[in-house]
């Protein structure tokens, strides 16, 4: 029995065995985000939550009335102009607030993105081919590194979208693997739209950036990422032209980041809730947060960082056949550019660069180099741990992961929503009301509009064309 399990984590799983427990491992989680969230059962009264409570009464009042929220009756983020506000949601689940309560809603769009993330690090670990445990150690670092648990924590939706940054992963690596560019750039503009569809706008900003980065680090790639960039800019016309409208001529807030490497590395290795302040003025502690654990940091520090640059160099055999194929150059050095404008000192250079100034804590980048960076670490770990021959040293390394999940799962306890509504003051927001109103903007209007048809336009032709495609691979694997 002992041989089989560790034959089923370390090497090759039976079906059975695999299916069993890659559910149990999603129960676990969706128990998790179901448990932190009540079902649906929050008061909505700490940090961001008023805000987000409003913004889903305003869409209820939309449905109800069926009338299109142009404008609302307070300014919210400068601008009354609803529809120019980037981070809200315009998915089609808001049909469920004719029937749901903001918390409900809330609680099922925390359980419907957690599962597509799943099924995003299951993609992940196919093309990987990672085995139970590496599979577990990526799991466990994608959906409960405290970035995310700590801003879900505090009411912020917007980040749901970060659960869809493994398929934004397997997308960078196809453009590392030089496969057909424009597939890769067509998958990557609709999945920035349905980004922006959850209101995920700074998120969409993040890998934006990235792709800039990685396009100027690797001058091969540049075809295919301007084609992403240019087809995303044009389904992306429904949120960035009454965005343009509403925020024209307003000033920037500035942003800040980072203090210093050390702030990062703590706020990756040490534990702390919502009571930790780093410094008088300075943000909420949610805003630095990426805790891994001391084994999570070291599994990416080990197999990310220091192994990525032995291999790079030379020095180094790349022993995961998954990342043997990936030319990882371009994306190494754009991960490090993304990484580096985490910090204070430097993402003040982009202060007058549209949507990218948008930004007030660029520290919050930090969450897409993270994540490219705990793929690879365990797709590294895959094939160490598969190499291993003492049992002693399988022994030692499964408890590694089971020490991280043990901190991680400990740490997301920290800022669950009811110990956050039970520790942190009612919000400022509290007293926030919005409304539908009626005003005259026909500018403002007339960029809705056309954003709206100028995107539903661009979708169409996408889908065209990705059906083309797969009509094509079908004859051709028909034809073979």
């Amino acid at each position: 029995m002992l041989k089989y399990m560790e034959n089923a984590f370390f090497r090759k799983a039976g079906k059975v065995f695999a299916s069993l427990f890659l559910t149990a491992l999603f129960l676990l989680g969706l128990g998790h985000w179901l448990s932190s969230f009540r079902m649906g059962d929050i008061q909505m009264s700490i940090a961001d939550w008023p805000k987000e409570k409003q913004y889903c009464l305003v869409l209820k009042q939309a449905l109800e009335e069926k009338r299109i929220p142009y404008f609302i009756s307070e300014p919210v983020h400068k601008t009354d102009m609803f529809l120019g506000l980037p981070e809200t949601m315009v998915s089609p689940q808001i049909l469920l607030l004719k029937a749901l309560t903001p918390g409900q809603f809330e609680c099922f769009n925390a359980a419907l993105f957690y599962a597509l993330g799943f099924l995003g690090c299951l993609l992940l670990r196919k093309k990987f081919s990672l085995n139970l445990l590496s599979f577990t150690a990526l799991f466990l670092l994608i959906n409960f590194n405290g970035n995310t648990v700590s801003r879900l924590g505090v009411g912020h939706t917007q980040w749901f979208s970060v659960f869809l940054l493994p398929y934004f992963a397997l997308l960078v690596f196809d453009l590392g693997e030089g496969k057909k560019d424009l597939l890769t750039a067509l998958k990557l503009a609709l999945l920035f739209f349905f980004i922006l569809l959850q209101g995920g706008f700074h998120i969409y900003v993040w890998c934006i950036f990235f792709l800039l980065a990685y396009m100027f680090s690797d001058l091969k790639k540049w075809k295919g990422i301007a084609v992403a960039l240019a087809v995303s800019g044009i389904l992306s016309a429904f949120r960035l032209l009454p965005a343009l409208a509403a925020y024209a001529g307003k000033d920037n807030a500035g942003s800040k980041g980072y203090p210093t490497i050390i702030t990062l590395l703590s706020a990756m290795i040490i534990p702390q809730d919502a009571n930790f302040q780093l410094f008088r003025g300075s943000f909420g502690w949610f805003e630095y947060n990426l805790f891994t654990d001391i084994t999570g940091f070291a599994l990416i520090a080990w197999f990310a960082i220091w192994l990525g640059i032995l291999v790079q160099d030379g020095k180094r055999r790349e022993l995961s056949p998954g990342l043997k194929k990936i030319d990882f150059k371009g994306i190494y050095l754009a991960m490090l550019i993304t990484l580096l404008f985490t910090f204070d000192r430097f993402y003040g250079i982009f202060a007058f660069v549209p949507f990218l100034n948008s930004q007030s804590a660029a520290l919050r980048m930090v969450i897409v180099p993270f994540t490219l960076a705990a793929v690879i670490a365990c797709a590294r770990f895959d094939a160490f741990a598969r190499a291993l021959k003492s049992g002693a040293a399988k022994v030692l390394v499964a408890a590694g992961v089971l020490l991280m999940a043990g901190s991680l799962v400990e740490h997301a306890e920290l800022w669950k929503i009811k110990r956050l509504e039970s520790l942190l003051p009612p919000s400022e927001l509290l007293n926030l009301s919005l409304l539908i109103v009626d005003k005259e903007a026909a500018f403002y209007k007339a960029s809705v509009l056309w954003g709206y048809s100028i995107s539903l336009l661009a979708l169409l032709i996408v889908i065209i064309l990705l059906i083309i495609h797969g009509n094509k691979k079908a004859n051709n694997s028909a034809g073979g």
